[in-house]
This record gives structure tokens, sequence and C-alpha cells, in this order.
């Protein structure tokens, strides 16, 4: 815990120079903030700044940037738009010789607006490629796609939030300058042969998910409500998954070149089939990124700091380092899996292209770790 602190301090300190360097050095235009009661209370509109942390279209709630409806040049489908996301996963495991496209996701919806309240309906979709452990004896590919995610998200006078969707409960940070994530979902397989008592079986798509990977909750339908802004969130969310009924409250603030994230979240992840208050156990996670421009948005300079704790498991310390030269990428990710007091560290290493194409987004490259797990991997994003 201690180099923990040591470290997030240094990062701290390299932020302010980075901070300072880049007004010499940084051929960007950086709008003034707005004042505080602008930033959290008043009528705000569109986020006049540039964002260069982005949102998770698939899970985050954010707001939209909406036309005005008093342009007359504007068709119906202007005035009220529609949004299509993706976002996929995909690799070559050269460790165990086999590909897998880990998830996809599919996103489809609208928003209606006027002055006092926006309005979006959504529905999400998900899938993966199945793929085999070259040991193991297999049947038919089962349960390898679904409805992921809908419902609908209302924001009142700019910032009250009210939302009934598919999967409720906030989840993990899953924000990441490297090709591969750094966790995994434990629910999305519709089989019905699943081993409640490995949560990875529910996806075969990890089989080579290591333990110092954070599973994300076991979420399900529900609500969130709370205060949301351009630059804020404060909510609480209750979702319900057979007797776990997660429940979650985040805060998140953000300004162009740095994201602060805390989540609290109380689920029974080990028995959801039955229901009892000693079954439910917490989780805490707080995450901090940050991303700098520099040279006319040529060089970018990136890193996150994270520490999550799930009750009765791990501690689980994530830091990441990334360097973009216009196309190239290169990433560090050092992982610490703490369990009894006994603590042991990974390091995943990443060298691979990004290439953008109007609003979608694609890379593809290497990415190794010191645990012997070797990928040709990529991603798209839209």
């Amino acid at each position: 815990m201690k180099k923990f602190i040591f470290i997030l301090s240094i990062l701290l300190i390299a932020s302010n120079i980075l901070l300072n360097a880049q007004e010499n050095y940084s051929n960007a235009i950086m709008p003034k903030l707005p004042n505080g009661f602008d930033m959290f209370i008043g009528r705000e509109g569109n986020n006049k700044l540039p964002q260069y942390i982005k949102n998770d279209l698939i899970r985050d709630d954010y707001k939209r940037k909406l036309p005005d409806l008093n342009d007359t040049n504007l068709s119906f489908f202007q005035k009220y738009p529609i949004e299509f996301h993706l976002t996929s996963t995909f690799s070559y495991a050269a460790h165990t010789n086999t590909f897998n496209m880990r998830d996809t996701f599919v996103s489809l919806g609208q928003t209606f607006h006027n002055d006092y309240i926006a309005f979006t309906g959504f529905i999400t979709a998900f899938g993966y490629f199945d793929t085999h452990e070259p040991t193991n004896d297999y049947g038919y590919i089962k349960g390898n796609a679904g409805l992921y995610d809908g419902g609908v998200q209302a924001i009142f006078v700019d910032r009250i939030l009210v939302s009934a969707r598919g999967r409720a409960t906030f989840d993990i940070n899953t924000t990441t300058f490297m090709l591969m994530p750094h966790y995994y979902y434990a629910t999305l397989n519709t089989s019905t042969e699943n081993d409640n008592t490995n949560p990875l079986s529910f996806n075969p798509a990890n089989i080579d998910t290591p333990n110092y990977y954070i599973p994300q909750v076991l979420n399900g339908a529900g609500i969130r409500v709370g205060f949301i802004g351009n630059h804020y969130e404060i909510a609480y969310s209750q979702g319900d998954f057979r007797h776990s009924i997660p429940k979650a409250f985040l805060f998140r603030f953000n300004i162009p070149n740095l994201e602060f994230r805390f989540l609290y979240e109380h689920e029974n992840r080990k028995a959801p089939e039955y229901y009892h208050i000693t079954l439910f156990e917490s989780l805490v996670q707080a995450s901090t990124t940050l991303r700098f421009p520099f040279l006319n948005e040529t060089i970018w300079l990136n890193a996150i700091a994270e520490y999550t704790w799930r009750e009765n498991d791990a501690h689980y310390i994530r830091l990441e380092q990334g360097f973009e030269w216009y196309m190239l990428n290169i990433a560090l990710r050092e992982m610490v899996h703490i369990t009894n007091k006994n603590a042991k560290a990974y390091l995943e290493y990443a060298i691979f292209g990004k290439f953008l194409a109007g609003p979608a987004e694609f890379a593809i490259g290497f990415q190794g770790s010191t645990d012997g797990r070797y990928y040709i991997a990529g991603h798209v994003k839209l």
C-alpha cells in the first residue's frame, strides 16, 4: 500500500508538470473552464470544451450534444438524432493457438428533447465468437449472442438524471490505453449449462483470463437516479440479478485532460440464487485517468492509476502509461493482485497502430504479458 501511495504521488506531481509544459508546447486551443455555478448548478447546454477522455458509449450515462430546434433548415432526424454505436475486441492468442472475439456490443438509440428534458431510448445487443481450449472436447457453440441492455435515459433541466435500463447498476471502470481489456464479463453467456461455481464458465471467450483481471458486477434491470452535467455525475443505481440486487453509488468528475471516478458497489456475487444479508459483499474502486496533447495534438501522453478492493476477495492495483505519436501507440500496464497479504505483480505491454476514419476508430497490433500470454489483437469503436 505504501508503494501504491508513492506511485500515486509521483503521478500527481508528473501531471502538474505536464499541465505546465502543455501551455508552452501544445498548440491546442483550450477554452477556460466554466465557473463553479455554471459547472454544477446552472443551465449549461452543450459542452464547449474538448473531450480528450471519451465516455464508454455502451455503459455510461452522458449528455448528448443536441441541435437547435429553432433551426428550420434541420430535418426531423437532424433535430432528433439517431445514434449507432459499435465496439468489438478480437484477437489471436499465440499461447493457445486460438482465435476469438471476446465481446461485441451494438447499440441503437434516439433522443427527443426540448428546453426542459432530453429523453433517450436505446437498445444494446452483445455477441462473442466462442473459442476452444485445445485440450478439451466441445459440442456445438451455444449462447453467443443476446440482449445486453436497453431502456430510457431522461435528463431534466440539464441536471437531473432518471434512467430505467436493463443493466442499471454502475460497473467498474472500463477505460484502457491497451489493446486488450483488463476485465471480463461473468454473465454474458445465455447457455443453460453454466457452472455457477466458476464465474468464468459463463463466457467461454474468456478461457485465458487471469485471476488478476477484474470481473464486472452481476448486473440486472433497475434504475439510476442522480445529478449529471457535462463535467460530473453523482448518482445511485440499483439492479436485480436473481437475489443479488446489486446497488452502486458513482461519483465522476472530468475536465478535458483529467477524469476522476469513484465507485462503491454492494452485491451478492458468490451465491446470487439465495438471499441473505450476510451474503452481500462490497466493492470500492477509485481511478484517475490523464490524457495530455502536445505539438498540435500529434503527441499524446496517457496514464491511469486505479485501486479496487473486493471484499473477501482481493485488492487490485492497475497502472497504465501510454504514448501516442500520430498512429503509433506504445502502452504498458502494471497489475498488482493482493490476496491474504501476498502480492503478485504482472506487466503487460502493447504496440499497435490506431486509425481514425470519421467517427470510427480501428486498432491492430501486438500485446504480451509476463505471465506468458501473447496476442495479435485489435479493436473497433464507433
